[in-house]
């Protein structure tokens, strides 16, 4: 079952944004969303990780129950801004950091550049790439799609499509949580249209050299995003450095295999 964390708001920069904090005992744990998704996505793993950690979700600018910015416009180096300024904010001292698919890649950014304040990173389902032909699919129905769904069942089917294996209760959660309601029962992404508009996929192999913290990645064994090819090869770029790959699940296989992706990052935490 999920467990629902505390609701807060902090301002930064301008834009109110939205985090959840599911409380616990230990060191932060700060948890970041993948595209057009929500911090929310976390509620049935946070609460497995409290017994250990001080758990938090942060919903990016333009996603979930964040404020979208004026212009519609969000650059990925803000994202990774973002990251520091929810940090220092929130007075988080020494913070793992979980980022799953873009926010994989705000978090080895950010860690690249602030070593010094971290403890940990784990990457899930994430590449450096500047081109991907897993994310151009994905990339290619987002931009087709509209933002309205004739019901919640409607979005429940179209995640499944995504995440398969992950359980009717998952899908029904994140159906819940990713969008909000309109009259007659029709259904609306949360998210601004424009974090998928403005997406930026620069080339990011630079960075990852530069992470010295201990480094977790994980991938789905069906993942067509990230390739078991490229995890090894960021694996051998980032110093300190190992890598998992989940039997069962592709780009969300954290939803679809939650027990062996729970046992995974809570090995190499507690470690």
């Amino acid at each position: 079952m999920a467990e629902a964390g505390l609701d807060h708001f902090v301002t930064l920069c301008g834009l109110r944004l939205h985090y959840v904090d599911w409380g616990g005992h230990g060191p932060p744990l700060l948890l970041l969303h993948g595209l057009q998704d929500c911090a929310r996505m976390w509620d049935f793993f946070a609460p497995k990780m409290t017994p250990h950690c001080r758990v938090l979700g942060l919903d990016h600018r333009g996603h979930g129950d964040s404020q979208w910015t004026p212009d519609h416009h969000y650059s990925l180096m803000d994202y990774v801004a973002e990251v520091g300024e929810v940090v220092d904010a929130l007075g988080l001292q020494e913070p793992a950091i979980l980022g799953h698919s873009a926010g994989g890649k705000n978090a080895f950014i950010y860690a690249a550049q602030e070593t010094a304040r971290l403890t940990k990173l784990v990457i899930v389902d994430m590449d450096p790439d500047a081109y991907n032909p897993g994310s151009r699919q994905m990339f290619s129905r987002y931009t087709v799609e509209g933002d309205e769904w004739e019901s919640l069942d409607a979005v429940v089917e179209r995640l499944r499509l995504r995440e398969s294996h992950a359980p009717e209760e998952t899908l029904r959660h994140h159906a819940e949580v990713l969008t909000n309601g309109l009259p007659g029962g029709r259904r609306i992404w949360k998210r601004d249209r424009g974090v998928v508009d403005n997406y930026e996929r620069p080339d990011a192999w630079h960075y990852l050299p530069k992470v010295r913290v201990p480094t977790l990645i994980i991938r789905g064994a069906e993942s067509s995003l990230l390739t078991h090819d490229v995890a090894v090869r960021m694996q051998r770029a980032i110093p300190d450095c190992r890598l998992v790959e989940l039997p069962t699940g592709g780009h969300w296989a954290h939803e679809e295999d939650p027990e062996v992706f729970e046992l995974a990052v809570k090995e190499f935490l507690l470690e």
